[in-house]
């Protein structure tokens, strides 16, 4: 009896620290309650994990992403804009807002603050209005779309700048994440979307501590996340409406240095949405990481030379390196990786030490990652005999000194014949002379 209670608090004790030194493994079986989602690496936009990545939905205030791009591309950061009674006052009343006042000046920076932290509605429609060469918000909004052009956007087209629920407003999480990779691009974006609270600012009409502050905090409550996966969050944009629900574009990076993006569209509450985001994260870290696949100066190979003096061989080592985001399931390496080796054989004699004489390409999932040289490490001289059979197979097919060979031989035969004609009539004069005297 007593061996049995003490194994049933064993197990039991086995459960209850488990959590805490490990995580289940998501693997193949890994699923989101979100109704599209995808992640990806930020600097290639390779895919990791995706659910739905194509379909249409409202991307809500993430639509600010775009916005907030447009507006780098196309004014300073120090731009002093104008609020106008109708970017403000065109807003639904139950929409977010900062609270900002007509005739009030803001920089773009100050605007941006409150678009992708706050996620202030009216703000976004200031920028668009002082950017618009026309004043109006609609030239901004053809903008927008012509950068979502740009990037090849397939699935997304907007009518508004903050992300008000209209039929022809719409993305999708592929979309998103190419948005937002590059919005990345540029660091006052990044600065502003990893931040917590919003700064308020002086303007023409206030100082900053009059702004109503009941509304300062980011969003992006991911960004207070902590997990041995990652380091940190880095942004980046929040959204929700009742057509969305509620959605998440977001990036973190790990000590490696390795940042991921990830879209989360279409969950029932922010309790999902935001534990949602984290496993996905956490998903992306714990079952890819870069790997080097080739470094510079492996040993590949010895190989026979022909003509080779005292035959001997060649060694091979790679020139180049190749790593790439991998699965760090060997199982799933060994399935998605591929190689192709290209050797220039058969090796003929003379060799000199660094010269090319193959290559090796890696592919994963069919698509080429990286490949190397092949190249010499040792001089490989060609036999005399070799050299001398070579330069007589040269001469005897050099064609120039072929037909000048053959010229000269027949000058020669030519210049023989004539001497012999020369002669023979030379005799027959002698002949003559002596039978035929007076």
């Amino acid at each position: 009896m007593y061996r049995l209670k003490r194994m049933i608090s064993l197990v039991f004790l086995f459960v209850v620290i488990l959590p805490v030194f490990g995580t289940v493994s998501y693997a193949e079986e890994f699923e989101l309650t979100a109704k599209a989602a995808i992640l990806v690496e930020m600097e290639t936009g390779q895919v990791l994990y995706e659910k739905n990545p194509d379909l249409r939905w409202a991307p809500a205030s993430t639509t600010k992403i775009m916005t907030a791009l447009v507006a780098l591309e196309n004014a300073d950061i120090d731009t002093k804009m104008k609020a106008s009674a109708n970017a403000i006052n065109t807003i639904p009343l139950d929409y977010g807002i900062a609270g900002i006042r007509a005739g009030e000046e803001l920089t773009l920076n100050d605007l941006l603050n409150f678009v992708l932290i706050i996620s202030a509605n009216e703000a976004a429609n200031v920028i668009a209005e002082n950017i618009s060469p026309s004043g109006r918000i609609e030239e901004f909004i053809d903008l927008m779309n012509n950068e979502a052009a740009r990037l090849g956007l397939k699935n997304t087209h907007f009518t508004n700048s903050y992300g008000l629920d209209e039929d022809n407003h719409y993305s999708s999480a592929r979309d998103l994440a190419i948005m937002a990779r590059e919005a990345m691009k540029y660091p006052v974006f990044r600065e502003i979307v990893a931040r917590k609270v919003v700064p308020l600012p002086d303007t023409n009409l206030r100082t900053s501590n009059q702004w109503e502050n009941w509304h300062i905090e980011s969003t992006n409550k991911l960004l207070h996340s902590t997990s041995q996966y990652y380091d940190r969050v880095t942004g980046i944009k929040t959204g929700y409406t009742g057509k969305a629900g509620r959605c998440l574009v977001f990036s973190a990076v790990n000590k490696e240095g390795l940042e991921l993006v990830g879209v989360i569209l279409g969950t029932e509450n922010y309790d999902i949405l935001f534990r949602e985001s984290q496993e996905l994260l956490e998903y992306g870290y714990k079952n890819y990481k870069i790997q080097t696949l080739v470094s510079s100066g492996e040993y590949y190979g010895r190989y026979e030379v022909v003509d080779s003096v005292d035959n001997i061989p060649v060694d091979l080592q790679t020139l180049g390196e190749v790593t790439h985001l991998l699965p760090t399931s060997a199982e799933k390496l060994q399935t998605a990786v591929t190689v192709k080796e290209t050797l220039n054989t058969p090796f003929i004699a003379p060799i000199e030490k660094g010269q090319v004489l193959g290559t090796k390409t890696w592919y994963y999932n069919g698509e080429e990652i990286g490949s190397v040289q092949l190249i010499a490490m040792n001089d490989i001289e060609k036999t005399m005999a070799a050299k001398i059979r070579d330069k007589t197979i040269e001469l005897v097919n050099n064609k120039k000194l072929r037909l000048i060979t053959i010229t000269v031989v027949i000058i020669i035969v030519a210049f023989i014949i004539l001497r012999l004609i020369l002669r023979s009539i030379s005799r027959r004069r002698n002949y003559n002379r002596r039978h035929y005297r007076f």
